[in-house]
């Protein structure tokens, strides 16, 4: 007779159990950790059970940016503590009778399917007669409870029943706190990505940024509407090169990776979001639709539109030629201007806004995302599909619909990459 750990799993019977713990409560409200559970299950089916590590699931499937430093950004740990605290609660209730279990066993991420301790199996008549005679028998001499073995077997058991019940409600607690940060931003992002209204994205145009910095000159709003700025040449020097940057159509790799992640969030699958360029956008498709905005007003002049509803922009000195944030009413302990320090290509201090607005015409909502410089807008952007951001918005809200705010994020900007963002402050709006 074959022993429990001899008895092979196939890979179709890992495969269905997958598929019933996917669709089950613990997995079915909770997109990050199905997807989580899912590329590692697929990993160790395709036999790359050796590939599997934290960098790679951070990149794979809470889309951390290649070369991320998994030591300072802990989301994968704690989502595989969540990870590993749903299946447990599978298995306690929808999955009680699975004669597999899928269980990653701590300090890897590598699935593993151990056949289920097999519990006796009886008919009906068996199971009277166990019954009748555990009945007959369930009187204890009492001097079994003189040995001095049984008084320490009875404080063991004491003492673990006292242990598993504590890890259940600290279970239970997890389980409820993690319900709750995923459903305040359920309700963010269904708020962005609104069914009744068309979201649009619109990355910046890096062209805009070129022409700014060759004339020495701000191209304002109206101009970059009627697109006059195309035709202002500032000397016959540029007369050739200007109007090939003016039609181009350039713009960062951290808005791609951006409008990827955004992409990817299932509200926005649900959803019919457009991608459209700046240069492209008119004033009433902003009114009519929600939308996110990428970039500060330099690189897309849509945001000076915001402003009256912000307490802080990204900037630009031209004396100094530094990026800056202006905050223009500052609290207690605030600064007024936050500006970049060092040079190119040297550690230096970048910054980067979140900010969560009313539409234009008040009907629906805006998202601005936009830093001092690259490293900046990626920090905004790790920040806001971080573990971290659910818990603010679980915190600012008190569990309701989402208020509007802005928040202020610093970084260590190390070659033109983030490093270390934490916040600097927030304001609800």
């Amino acid at each position: 007779m074959l022993k429990e750990e001899e008895i092979a799993v196939s890979s179709e019977q890992r495969q269905s159990l997958l598929e019933r713990i996917l669709a089950s409560p613990q997995f079915a409200k909770s997109p990050k950790l199905s997807a989580f559970l899912s590329y590692i299950c697929e990993q160790e089916r395709l036999g790359r059970a050796h590939q599997i590590n934290e960098q790679r699931i951070g990149v794979a499937v809470f889309g951390r940016h290649e070369g991320y430093s998994a030591g300072d950004d802990s989301i994968v740990r704690s989502q595989a503590r969540f990870l590993r605290l749903h299946l447990e609660e599978y298995f306690a209730k929808e999955g009680n009778d699975e004669p597999i279990v899928l269980s990653i066993p701590k300090g890897s991420y590598i699935p593993t399917f151990p056949p289920r301790a097999m519990a006796p199996k009886f008919t009906p008549e068996e199971r009277t007669a166990a019954e009748a005679a555990t009945s007959k028998n369930s009187a204890i001499p009492v001097s079994f409870w003189t040995r001095p073995s049984a008084v320490l077997l009875a404080f063991l058991l004491l003492c673990a029943g006292l242990l598993v019940s504590v890890l259940a409600i600290r279970s239970h607690q997890i389980s409820l706190t993690q319900k709750a940060y995923e459903t305040s931003e359920q309700r963010f992002w269904n708020a962005i990505f609104d069914a009744r209204r068309t979201p649009i994205i619109v990355p910046s145009d890096s062209s805009l940024v070129l022409l700014q910095k060759i004339s020495g000159h701000t191209i304002a709003l109206d101009d970059y509407i009627n697109h006059k700025y195309v035709s202002d040449v500032p000397d016959s020097a540029m007369k050739s090169i200007w109007p090939v940057i003016a039609n181009s159509q350039y713009t960062s790799l951290a808005d791609l990776n951006l409008v990827s992640r955004l992409e990817q969030q299932p509200a926005a699958i649900a959803s019919s979001t457009r991608i459209r360029y700046a240069r492209n956008l008119s004033l009433k498709e902003l009114k009519e639709n929600n939308v996110i905005l990428i970039g500060g007003s330099r690189s897309n002049p849509w945001v000076e539109l915001y402003r009256p509803l912000m307490r802080m922009s990204v900037d630009y000195d031209q004396t100094s030629q530094r990026n800056f944030v202006w905050n223009h009413n500052p609290a207690a302990g605030e600064q007024e201007y936050y500006y970049e320090t060092g040079s190119n290509n040297v550690l230096h201090a970048a910054y980067g806004i979140i900010a969560y607005l009313p539409s234009l015409d008040g009907q629906g909502t805006a998202l601005l995302v936009g830093g001092t410089s690259k490293a900046g807008t990626e920090a905004a952007a790790e920040f806001l599909f971080s573990s971290g951001f659910a818990e603010f918005l679980h915190r600012l809200n008190n569990g309701k619909n989402p208020s509007h705010f802005e928040i202020l994020i610093a970084t260590e900007n190390i070659n033109g990459e983030s490093n270390d963002g934490k916040i600097v402050c927030f304001h609800r709006l």
